[in-house]
């Protein structure tokens, strides 16, 4: 029964396992669209190759030109911003 448990819970770690990470995004333009939306393009660090997205922002202040950011290990281009 115990050897169970243990296995169980094993194998619960190794398919947790993280496919996202977190790091910091430089901020290289802020505009405003046609629509009046903020649409801030940013560049981020992805095991040393330079990755480069936009974002569509509503109703955010964005003081700070780095922000944090999530993104998929397989997709690094489908990123997100972490904005508070």
């Amino acid at each position: 029964m115990k050897n169970t448990i243990y296995i169980l819970i094993i194998l619960l770690f190794v398919a947790c396992s993280a496919k996202e990470r977190e790091t910091f995004a430089h901020i290289t333009q802020r505009r405003l669209d046609t629509a009046g939306k903020l649409v801030i393009s940013y560049q981020f660090s992805n095991n040393g190759k330079l990755v480069y997205d936009s974002v569509e922002v509503i109703n955010k202040i964005v003081p700070h030109d780095s922000v944090r950011v999530i993104y998929s290990l397989e997709h690094p281009q489908e990123s997100r911003l972490l904005l508070r």
